[in-house]
């Protein structure tokens, strides 16, 4: 004998199954054939329907850490560190090879020692112009009203 299942008992399992429950079990505590409830979760995709809704709510729920605008600055960023790190390298290397140079070959190679050189301090950052000026504060005992005796 075949019994008819409403439509509202089918909401009723595809709430329990998006809630965690498999549908095997559901199956078996509604007393409704396995095969059944499989079924029609397949014919209507309730699996997709879910893991589409999921992915809805982590869209919406997940703010954007940084704007893109700022993603970007971050790579760029990032990239002009690791830039750096690699010409810091090759600076150094370059300055190992010029040391073991002698004197005639250093003065034929002037020139590129020099580029050398401005690499060096552009990536290093010597160039930068140190802060000027300075502060000097002195202690007199008089400002403290100390008596000397």
């Amino acid at each position: 004998m075949r019994r008819t299942i409403t439509n509202e008992i089918w909401e009723q399992i595809k709430t329990a199954y998006a809630s965690g429950l498999g549908l095997r079990e559901i199956a078996r505590n509604t007393g409704i054939p396995e095969g059944t409830v499989l079924a029609r979760a397949k014919r209507e995709g309730w699996t997709q329907q879910i893991q589409n809704a999921k992915t809805l709510v982590k869209h919406e729920d997940s703010a954007l850490a940084v704007t893109p605008a700022e993603a970007v600055a971050i790579s760029m960023q990032q990239r002009g560190e690791r830039h750096r790190e690699r010409m810091a390298g090759v600076s150094e290397r370059g300055v190992d090879h010029i040391e073991t140079m002698n004197g005639p070959e250093i003065l034929n190679s002037v020139d590129q020692i020099e580029k050398l050189h401005k690499v060096a301090r552009r990536t290093f950052r010597l160039n930068d112009i140190p802060p000027s000026g300075f502060t000097l504060n002195t202690l007199t005992i008089d400002s403290l009203k100390i008596d000397v005796g």
